[in-house]
Formats: structure tokens, C-alpha cells, sequence
């Protein structure tokens, strides 16, 4: 700390940096569980123009936990569809995911400073979180006590803060990263796209369109309330001041509105290039990494800022666990080990989808486009490409999991859980995670799971805070039960378990992952292995 900033006098349980919808998110996430947080961002206001559009089913489950789903849900557009035309306009493929395995649609379309206020309303809940806006980190210290942080007031003033642990979900230009010496590792892509906001817009067009090209592909994407944008990837004869002139833009926007004039009007229009790169370690001491400070990929996945949210949502419940006592400091470790290389995956599939877009050489175009001919023709493969099934999902193998051996919990154990709708005993319909609550739970299916283990056993969970939850067939007698009752109300605990019929527990970690599975006589053997993870 230098010597002539104030006393640090404030002490946090957790200090982030960057008040993006990482690092808010990450904040409404502590902020539930109790957890002592500072957010601060360098920009005083949220940034009046959108970056990302798209929001899937993963982001809107870790919002349904904070109570956040809902009230963003209200300024989107939901279950969009997304269509790809070849150069010759044959629309290839026409995408629009039907399943909803998390509980909400998969394709959904924001305008971001909506949703980066809503989300910041959200901290408003919580007491033990503070936002702090127009500070920026000049420095980090960090020892075996925890964190110093000092920090710039927009007034030319500086103090210092102590934290047990800081978060740098700070972008792209990360000062967290820098000031922990981690690289950023990957490429820059030498093509240029201009990337054109609209009001207004009155093209009827209620989807989202990619027109592949060689040389000239471009993007059509529907937003809220009369926006829209356009992406135009750029000749590298033509200068990015160019690109922005009224009469380029002109030309350009003809390409989807036609000559004449038009009610749309453009808000803003920038040119951008596409990195594909990611931070050679997500963690330093007690220092970590998420969001675009942690890595960087191109739009064309739709995946950006959801992979952030990713992180945000891996990570605050493991440093809640920690803070609270109820699991060793070992655990953060697996914060790395579960995100980065899932987070790997994401980019190099979206920098995959630009090459789509924008094939090489005339051969991968024609190959490409005879390859989505044949997918017509065969309905498992066109399945997996329209409903959006080749998305990469996670599967953790290290860190809160336990090792399933082979059979039916290897598919299970590591992935993220279903959430149907299921009945509480007096009559709700909800989500399952509304139903369970937002920490660790131990889901019997058909069985009472306290009836299933011993008193010490119940003991640990119960202490842990973990919900306790029997599923029931709908409609079944209801007899008693030590646990919470949920009814399986469109039967699909019932499917789930017909081709698992060996698993009958289910115990899952407050992101919804499988930590492990177990059958009619081994959930103190379960419960014991989960323990002793759980205190590393």
C-alpha cells in the first residue's frame, strides 16, 4: 500500500473488480449468500450502447437463482431463431432450439445496458454488498492474510481495502491480470467487421440472419424495442474510417433495407477485429480471473459474455463455502480446473463458426454447403445441428465431484442437472431450482433421502444447509416424510431415472452440476466420500 493513501480501514470477505455483467452477476451471487462483497468499476455510468445480444438457457438459470430471470426475461426477446444463407441466398440451415432441458429457452436477444441495470437493481437487496462506481485498481497485494487492494477515487484521492480474496472480471484490458503477471495467450484475426447499432427498425426480419461469403459475409440480428444490428466484415482495402461514412454505411445497409428511405436510423457503427485468446491461468493465490479478463472470443457463437457468466457462477458459491467455513480452501482450486478448458472449448468452436461464415477458399464453401445439403436428408444429424446440440456442455471431472466409475452416474456425474417443472405440497407449479433452493441438495427419487442415511450423515447436511428433497410420482399418496416433497409433474424424474435405474440419489452443488450419484444402499458411502471433498 503506498504510504500517503488513507488507512485501509474497510475489510471485505470478497473484492471485484469490474462491474460488467461478469462481475455484477458474480456480486448478486455473494450478495445471496451473505457474503461481505465490494464491486467496483472505472466508468461511472454503464455504458449507453450494447456489446452482447444474446443470453442462453445456462445464464438464465444462474439469474432464476438470484431471483434475476424474470425481471430481465421482461426486456428480452425470447426463443429466437437463427437462419444461415449461403452466397446464393439458399437458407442452409434454420436454427431454433425447441428443447429446454435448464427451463428456458436457449436463444434469447437483449439490448445490454437493460440488462446491466436490472442486474445492478439487483444488488440493491443485498446489505452486505457495495457498489462503487468511477474507482479504478492501481494496485493489488496480496500474503497469506488475504488481499490489499488500492484504489483511485475519480477525484485525484486513493485508500486502500483488506478482502480474503479479489476478483478481477475487468475485460479484455484486465488490470487484475496485469498486475498479476498472467498472459493472455492466442491470436488477433486480421479481418475487420463493422459492426452497425439501429433504432427504430422496421425490417421484417424477427430473427437472426447470417449471409456466408468468401470474402463479404455479413450478420442480421433482431434486438428489443426497434433495434437491430449489423455486422459487415471489411475489405482490407478499406480503411476503418472509411468503413464509418455516411455514404459506405449507405451502401451497406441496402444490402438488407432495400433503396429508399426508411424509419431506421443508426446509432452507432464502429469497426472491431476478433481475438481468440486465453489467460495461461485463471488463478493467482488469492487472486482470480473471469470473463473477458480470462478470455476472449469471437461473437459468432453467441457465447462471449455467457461463458462469463459461466465463470461468475462456478466461482461465487465456491468462495461463499469457503468464507462461511463449510468447505477447506482447497476447493477454489477447482475453479480453474472446471472453467478454463471449458471456456478453451468456446472459443475455439466460435472462432470454428467464423471460419463458417466466411470459408477460405471456394473448395470448404461448396464442401460446407454439400454438407448441410446432406444433413436435410438425415433427421439424427440435422437434429444435433438445428437444435443446437453440438454446443459443448460442461463436464467437470476434478474439483466438488465425485468419481461415478463406469455405468450410468459416468454420464451424469460432472454435468449440469435437468430442471423440470415439479409440484410442491401446496400445489405450485415451479422450475425445480425454485423448489430446492439455491445451495448444495440430495434429491431422492422415489425415496426419502434422510430416511436413506444415518443420523450423522443427516447431521453433516443438514449443517451444511443442504436441502433435502424426496420426488414423488405426480399424483402419488403422500405419506410421510422426513425431507422435502416435490411431485414429478410431466414425468420427467420418471424418464430420467428409467434409463438410470441404478441411480435413486442425485446430490447437486449449488450450479447445478452433478457432484455425485448413489443407489438404495450407498448414500452414507456417498455422503462420507462428499465430506472429506468437500473439506480439502
Amino acid at each position: 500500500m503506498p504510504a500517503d493513501a488513507e488507512p485501509a480501514e474497510e475489510q471485505f470477505d470478497i473484492v471485484v473488480v469490474g462491474a460488467g455483467p461478469c462481475g455484477v452477476t458474480l456480486a448478486n451471487h455473494l450478495g445471496l449468500h451473505g457474503i461481505r462483497t465490494l464491486i467496483l468499476d472505472s466508468s461511472s455510468d454503464i455504458l449507453d450502447y450494447p456489446r452482447a445480444v444474446g443470453m442462453d438457457d445456462e445464464a438464465l438459470r444462474s439469474f432464476q437463482t438470484v431471483g434475476l430471470a424474470e425481471p430481465l426475461l421482461a426486456d428480452m426477446i425470447r426463443n429466437v431463431p437463427a437462419r444461415y444463407h449461403t452466397a446464393g441466398g439458399w437458407c442452409f440451415a434454420h436454427v431454433h432450439p425447441q428443447e429446454q432441458p435448464y427451463g428456458w429457452s436457449r436463444r434469447n436477444l437483449f439490448i445490454q445496458p437493460l440488462a446491466e441495470r436490472t442486474l445492478r437493481r439487483g444488488l440493491d437487496r443485498y446489505g452486505n454488498v457495495s457498489l462503487r462506481t468511477g474507482e479504478t485498481l492501481r494496485d493489488l497485494a496480496q500474503g497469506d492474510a488475504g488481499v490489499t487492494a488500492t484504489i483511485d477515487r475519480a477525484d485525484g484521492s486513493f485508500y486502500a481495502v483488506r478482502s480474503n480474496y479479489l476478483v478481477g472480471a475487468d475485460g479484455g484490458r484486465s488490470a487484475v491480470r496485469g498486475l498479476t503477471g498472467v498472459k493472455l495467450e492466442g491470436t488477433t484475426d486480421a479481418a475487420r467487421w463493422l459492426v452497425v447499432d439501429m433504432r427504430n427498425d422496421d425490417l421484417d426480419s424477427p430473427y437472426s440472419s447470417v449471409f456466408t461469403h468468401r470474402h463479404r459475409p455479413r450478420m442480421s440480428i433482431a434486438l428489443p424495442y426497434g433495434h437491430r444490428r449489423f455486422e459487415f466484415r471489411l475489405p482490407e482495402t478499406e480503411s476503418d474510417e472509411e468503413a464509418v461514412e455516411p455514404v459506405n454505411l449507405e451502401r451497406r445497409l441496402q444490402l438488407f433495407y432495400g433503396p429508399g428511405a426508411r424509419r431506421a436510423t443508426v446509432l452507432r457503427a464502429r469497426v472491431y477485429r476478433h481475438h481468440s485468446r486465453i489467460a495461461d491461468r485463471f488463478q493467482v493465490g488469492r487472486v482470480f480471473l473471469a470473463g473477458d479478463a480470462a478470455h476472449l472470443q469471437p461473437p459468432f457463437f453467441g457465447q462471449g459474455m455467457n461463458s462469463g457468466l459461466r465463470d461468475a457462477t462456478n466461482l461465487a458459491w465456491k468462495l461463499a463455502a469457503v468464507i462461511r467455513g463449510t468447505a477447506g480452501p482447497g476447493l477454489l482450486d477447482s475453479y480453474e480446473a472446471e472453467r478454463r478448458d471449458h471456456a478453451r472449448k468456446m472459443v475455439n468452436i466460435a472462432t470454428m463458426f467464423g471460419r463458417l461464415y466466411a470459408p477460405g477458399s471456394r473448395i470448404l464453401e461448396v464442401a460446407r454447403d454439400l454438407f448441410f445439403r446432406l444433413v436435410q436428408h438425415l433427421p439424427q444429424l440435422r437434429d444435433y445441428v438445428l437444435q443446437m446440440k453440438f454446443k459443448p456442455m460442461p463436464r467437470y471431472t476434478e474439483g466438488l465431484v465425485l468419481d461415478p466409475g463406469s455405468g450410468a452416474g459416468e454420464a451424469v456425474v460432472g454435468r449440469m442437472f435437468m430442471q423440470p417443472l415439479v409440484e410442491t405440497s401446496d400445489r405450485r407449479q415451479v422450475r425445480l431450482d425454485d423448489a430446492i433452493g439455491p445451495w448444495f441438495a440430495v434429491i431422492g427419487i422415489g425415496r426419502d433421502p434422510a430416511a436413506a442415511m444415518s443420523e450423522p450423515a443427516q447431521a453433516f447436511w443438514r449443517a451444511l444447509g443442504a436441502a433435502l428433497v424426496e420426488v414423488r410420482p405426480s399424483r402419488a399418496e403422500h405419506g410421510p416424510s422426513e425431507s422435502v416433497v416435490i411431485e414429478d409433474l410431466m414425468g420427467a424424474f420418471r424418464d430420467w431415472r428409467r434409463l438410470r435405474p441404478s441411480i435413486r440419489f442425485v446430490i447437486l452443488r449449488p450450479d447445478r452440476y452433478v457432484a455425485a450419484v448413489g443407489g438404495d444402499d450407498d448414500l452414507d458411502a456417498v455422503t462420507l466420500k462428499f465430506q472429506q471433498r468437500l473439506e480439502m
